[in-house]
């Protein structure tokens, strides 16, 4: 079985925890617990076992921590589809983790889909799938689209 380290990465508060919680251990909370610099959960995914490094979100004062990306085939974005800035951020984070680890496979959460304050531009998401990733409007809530997105990392790499 193959051994892949991915890292889930994006803002402060936009689900990367609530969406690996849901794909490995089917529970989502309400309950909103900050990453302290990294989270590590293994699951197996077809002949894969993946690595999820879930890093602790990035804000106006502290950056992604970048050495966590190292070693990583493959990333997925996370943004809260209610909040645009976060959408808009996704460039500047891929930046980050393209200067730090290189082209790597990438697929895109837009993560709150069960929300009704949905804020996510259509011309924003041909932009992301443009640049070559796979882009989901995710609910970890409500588990829409988690293993699809999952799944589409796992092929790519």
């Amino acid at each position: 079985m193959k051994k892949k380290k991915i890292c889930m990465v994006g803002d402060f508060s936009v689900g990367k925890t609530s969406l690996t919680q849901k794909f490995v251990n089917n529970v989502f909370s309400d309950k909103y617990l900050t990453t302290v610099g990294v989270k590590i959960d293994t699951v197996e995914v077809m002949d894969t076992k993946l690595v999820v490094w879930d890093v602790a979100g990035r804000d106006s004062l502290s950056p992604i921590n970048a050495s966590y990306l190292v070693g990583a085939a493959g990333v997925i974005l996370v943004a809260d589809g209610t909040r645009k800035s976060t959408v808009e951020g996704l460039h500047e984070i891929w930046d980050t983790v393209a200067g730090r680890i290189g082209e790597v496979p990438c697929v895109v959460a837009l993560n709150k889909a069960d929300l009704d304050d949905w804020n996510v531009d259509e011309g924003k998401i041909n932009d992301f799938k443009n640049r070559g990733w796979s882009v989901f409007e995710s609910s970890a809530k409500d588990g829409i689209a988690v293993e699809a997105l999952f799944n589409a990392l796992v092929e790519k790499l």
